[in-house]
């Protein structure tokens, strides 16, 4: 157990709004393990006090746990609202319930698989909660990182959290005109830009990485 990401997660999630939510995932990717023996792993949990956090980090890294296997985990980027959510999964349910009544197979397929339903459709774009921005900062060099940082204090902003990944800096921040950032580091339409900085208004935020043991 890391004591310093179970605290990263209890510093980054905001549980005031009682109808907003956070995502928990655990995933093992193809680019992290080389071998075909690898375990395929993808979990989602779905955290709604501050009193879930920890359980659902041993849960996470309990199941993510074979040898041979590099596991990553993240925090949703942004909240989610549970009565957005609430009004799409009603939706896909009355979809779902013609499809079975038209003896589609697929359906009853899926109607096994309702909470994983509900947590796709937490995960949509529309169920944000929160409105913070990632800056996938793809370069570990300190010095770019404090380049960023500089010019992200001139947008007058607050900076949720500075978080070392894999292969740089996540940097999250509360969502504002990004122009004046653009300006030097480029945007999503701009990516000859050798300082061009990933934007996403909606994505994950790293956490850890370990490997399995068993």
């Amino acid at each position: 157990m890391n004591i310093n990401s179970i605290n990263f997660i209890k510093e980054y999630c905001d549980f005031t709004n009682p109808e907003e939510v956070w995502i928990l995932k655990g995933i093992s990717r193809n680019k992290d393990n080389p071998n075909e023996n690898m375990h395929r792993f993808m979990r989602r949990l779905v955290m709604s006090s501050p009193n879930d956090i920890e359980q659902c980090y041993k849960d996470i890294r309990g199941m993510g746990n074979q040898q041979n296997t590099s596991y990553r985990m993240y925090i949703s980027l942004n909240s989610r609202n549970t009565v957005k959510g609430l009004f799409q999964f009603q939706k896909k349910l009355l979809d779902i319930s013609y499809d079975v009544s038209r003896g589609i197979e697929d359906a009853k397929i899926q109607t096994i698989k309702l909470h994983s339903l509900w947590k796709t459709e937490l995960e949509q774009k529309g169920c944000r909660g929160t409105k913070r921005v990632l800056l996938d900062v793809d370069n570990d060099d300190k010095l770019f990182l404090d380049k960023v940082i500089t010019k992200v204090k001139e947008l007058n902003t607050k900076i949720h959290v500075i978080q070392p990944t894999v292969t740089g800096y996540a940097v999250v921040i509360e969502a504002c005109d990004m122009r004046p950032f653009y300006d030097v580091f480029g945007n999503n339409n701009n990516e000859g830009n050798n300082d061009y900085i990933d934007v996403q208004r909606d994505s994950m935020v790293f956490v850890e990485k370990w490997d399995g043991i068993n």
